[in-house]
Parts: C-alpha cells; structure tokens; sequence
C-alpha cells in the first residue's frame, strides 16, 4: 500500500513543479514586456531631447529689415518694369541683370537700382528661337569678363552676349539635348554650369563650347535628381544644386563626383517653387523658399547655419527667387510675387553654433 500510495503521489509533485515553471515563465515574460516598454519610453524621449536640443542650437533668424537699402521696379512692360522676375545676376562693374520672365527679355539695372536697358524679345515658336528672342528666360548668369549667359528655356539653349547686350553666340539649341535649361552660372575660369531642368542634369562646357562633364541624372539617390533649378559654384570649383523633386541641396566636389546632400528645412513643409542658389565670398550656399517668405544659408559642407525673412512674413519678402551677390557684398533679390527687386546691405551672418 505505501509503495502505491508513493506512485500515486508522484503526478501530485509534477504538477506543483510544472505549475512554478509556468508561473516563473509567465513572470519572467512579464518582467521582459515591461523592461521592453521601459527601453521604449526612454528612447522616445531620448529622441525628444536630442530633437529639442537641435532645434534649440539652430541659429536665431536673422532680420532683414533694417539691411534693406532699396527697392527697384514694378509689374509692367515699361523701362525699368518687372513681369514675373526669375534669375539674375550681377557683373563685376556691380550692373544687375534680371530675366523678365514675361517680358521676354533681360532688363539692366545700375548698382543704384537706376534702369539702364533691356535686350532680347519674345521669339514665338518653342526650340526655333533667333539670335536675342527668348522663349521664357528663366536664369542669367555674368562671367569674370563680363559675358553674360542666358537660360533661353523654351528654345532649349544658353545664349551669349556682351555687356551691352549683343548677341555672341550660343550653347545648345539644334546642336544639344538641353530641355528646358532653367539656370546656368559660370566659374572664374569661364566654364558655364547649365541646370538642364528637362532632364534632370547639370552640364559643364568648357569656355570652347564642349560639354565636358554631366552631373547627376534622375533619381533620389545621391548625385541624382528630380529635376534642378538653381546652380552655383563657390570659389573652389565646387557645385551646388538644388533638387526641388527630392526637396535638398546637393554638393559636387570640382572633378564631377557627388560629395553630399543636405534637407532644406523650408522646402519640407512647402514644395519649393524655382528654387533658385547663391554663393557668398565666404563660400556659404542661400537658398530661396518663396512658400515660406525667407531665406535658407548653409556653410560650405552644407551644415545650416541661418535663415533670413520668414518671421517678417510676406510684407517682406513675398515670394523670394532670384538672388546673387554684388562684389561690395551686398545682396540682391528678386521677388516674383511683388515685381521687384530688394537690395540688402551685406548681411551678417553668424558662424554655425557648435
């Protein structure tokens, strides 16, 4: 009977035994599930603080207002007039030149906004333009020698003239695949850099008129893009591009190779609309945001290190495109809503915060 009684007692053991290792499993799962929950409370708010932190080292906007020297033109077809203004450029003499979009030409103003003249006109028929008939200018560029450079969209071309406006020659045209060029900017030694919007390149010819090398393609990845608008190129030779499609700047070192890209805050929250580049004497890159009525600066290796506008909302800058430096340093915008052009005396930027 006791050895019965000792075998029918053993399932009663077991069962105690499996009961704990259940209850020690189901404790253990339970210890896991809050650690894990633990672990995830922590890195969102580690998240947080880092985000806070970031945002709390972004430079304080700088204001403008008080470095604005003068405003040019108005909307119309008159001498000294502005209709739908997209590029400009300033020669070394400190003229300006602006591509009247609308009107169809290039209007010239003196460094003390004073209108000197206009040249080209509207040439009717899309990629069969002539010699000085634009079909919507969009971007204009000058070289060291005072040659200034075109971007003739709708004839598919980059047209050439001197100074005074004569014609000189062209790039593109029946002889290239240029479609749509929107921009183009030329480096110290003359080589002109043409946004070839269409087709979502940037093209290097050389100051013989041959395409010497061909940055990006289309795409997201780096060195490519959904389409281009703005180009410049600082005083090392490297290129800067911005890529409204994928909303980011991307840097080119001098040979052609893709170096890195960077997020505009502003083009995230509004699609850009032309976005249109500048190089500083100090080699820092702004960037235009005319859905947010400012604009963006970056340093050299595309760290941001400011914005201008925004805060002064429309009033100030409306829908800020076209911009470029004097040699006195001082800042030219062209604002598409307003028709005009804004003259700021050299802003001054702070150094990025470390």
């Amino acid at each position: 009977m006791a050895t019965k009684r000792r075998i029918q007692g053993k399932p009663k053991a077991k069962t105690k035994t499996k009961t704990k290792t259940k209850t020690r499993r189901v404790r253990k799962s339970g210890r896991a599930r809050r650690v894990l929950l633990l672990l995830g409370v922590l890195g969102v708010l580690a998240l947080g603080s880092a985000a806070l932190v970031y945002f709390n080292r972004l430079p304080v906007e700088v204001p403008v207002q008080d470095s604005l020297a003068l405003t040019v033109g108005s909307k119309g077809a008159a001498n000294g007039q502005l209709n739908s203004p997209r590029g400009l450029a300033v020669a070394p003499n400190g003229d300006v030149y602006v591509a009247d979009l609308a009107n169809s030409r290039i209007s010239v103003f003196g460094p003390d906004g004073a209108f000197k003249r206009t040249f080209g006109h509207l040439g009717a028929q899309p990629g069969k333009g002539k010699p000085g008939e634009f079909n919507e200018p969009s971007g204009v560029a000058v070289g060291p020698d005072g040659t200034v450079y075109v971007a003739d969209a709708w004839n598919g071309r980059i047209q050439k003239f001197d100074p005074k406006g004569r014609y000189l020659g062209e790039y593109g045209g029946a002889k290239d695949s240029f479609y749509s060029p929107r921009n183009v900017a030329v480096d110290r030694n003359n080589n002109v850099y043409v946004a070839d919007t269409g087709n979502s390149m940037v093209k290097v010819i050389d100051p013989t008129g041959k395409v010497i090398r061909t940055l990006g393609g289309r795409g997201s990845g780096g060195g490519q893009f959904n389409e281009v608008f703005g180009v410049a190129v600082d005083s090392r030779g490297e290129v800067f591009a911005a890529d409204p499609g994928n909303k980011r700047i991307e840097k080119f070192g001098p040979g052609g190779d893709f170096v890195k890209a960077c997020k505009v805050p502003g083009w995230q929250t509004a699609s850009p609309f032309w976005p249109m580049l500048a190089v500083d004497s100090q080699d820092r890159v702004w960037a235009v945001d005319g859905g947010n009525h400012k604009l963006w600066v970056f340093d050299s290796n595309l760290k941001y290190v400011a914005s201008l506008g925004g805060g002064q909302g429309p009033d100030f800058f409306s829908a800020p495109l076209g911009l470029a430096f004097a040699p006195d340093g001082s800042l030219w915008v062209g604002d598409v809503a307003s028709d005009k052009l804004l003259k700021l005396n050299p802003p001054v930027v702070p150094a990025p915060k470390r």
